[in-house]
């Protein structure tokens, strides 16, 4: 009897631990940590941390990462308004980047996307940031994942 209510109390011991341990995992598999990439942008090699001047959030990152061999080239050679062809480099990659994260984002839209623009850019309006929602959509983020 008395091996009986041990082997329970170990048995018990051990669902408890497992319990535990699969509860400590982490609940969003996005939450590792991404490689800050290098790709040739604006003539230098630069990862998304030095373009943008600070850490790159999860999306950013993933999506830096993704298009960064691309992004260089659409930057510089699509016609994103006069507005957005006056920008500096760094804002216009993020504003694209930016795009490609909302537009695979369930619920996002191009109204999502032009508040988040108008942030950092409280100057634009929806004529200035749709060029980027629209090319970025249609351009780069349709690009297959690499």
């Amino acid at each position: 009897m008395k091996r009986g209510a041990l082997l329970l109390v170990v048995l018990i011991a051990a669902a408890v631990a497992a319990f535990f341990m699969v509860w400590e995992q982490p609940k969003d598999p996005q939450q590792h940590a991404l490689d800050d990439s290098a790709f040739v942008l604006d003539g230098h090699s630069t990862t998304c941390t030095a373009l943008f001047g600070n850490p790159c959030d999860y999306e950013t990152q993933l999506e830096f990462n993704r298009r960064g061999t691309d992004l260089d080239t659409f930057v510089h050679s699509t016609d994103l308004g006069p507005w957005g062809n006056s920008l500096p480099f760094a804002d216009a990659a993020e504003l694209v980047l930016q795009a490609c994260v909302y537009s695979r984002t369930a619920g996002k839209t191009a109204l999502e996307f032009i508040e988040l623009g108008q942030r950092d850019h409280p100057d634009a309006g929806p004529v200035e940031l749709s060029p980027f929602w629209n090319k970025a959509r249609q351009e780069l983020c349709a690009t297959p994942w690499q």
